[in-house]
């Protein structure tokens, strides 16, 4: 299952906060509408710490059943307001994205490890 990871900073010319509040609410309504064939959306915003500036504020994913199903919803008309409602907090400049396939090398809880 194909998703696209998309990494973003926020405007530098509005308050962080702004930004991700409207990220986080306004934005994920939007790609709730916009694109239909999403079949998960996750957001990751990025932990702010002293020792460390990041490249990005934040890494939404979006998982597709397939490449056909991200041609249709990027080709589409309700893809412009996705694209349209991305200027309200991010740095389109600053940004990227890439279409990948996930390869889970650890899942669940993890392994104890050893013997008792």
């Amino acid at each position: 299952m194909p998703k696209i990871i998309a990494m973003f900073k926020f405007r530098d010319d509005k308050p962080y906060e702004e930004c991700r509040e409207h990220w986080n609410v306004v934005h994920s309504e939007v790609v709730a509408r916009s694109l239909p064939e999403c079949r998960r959306y996750v957001q990751n915003v990025a932990v702010r710490v002293r020792s460390q500036k990041w490249d990005y504020d934040g890494v939404a994913e979006l998982w597709f059943d397939d490449m056909d199903a991200i041609r249709r919803s990027f080709d589409g008309p309700l893809a412009d307001d996705l694209r349209a409602d991305e200027h309200n907090f991010a740095d389109m400049g600053s940004s990227t994205w890439m279409i990948v396939n996930e390869n889970e090398v650890i899942s669940g809880a993890g392994s104890q490890g050893g013997t008792a």
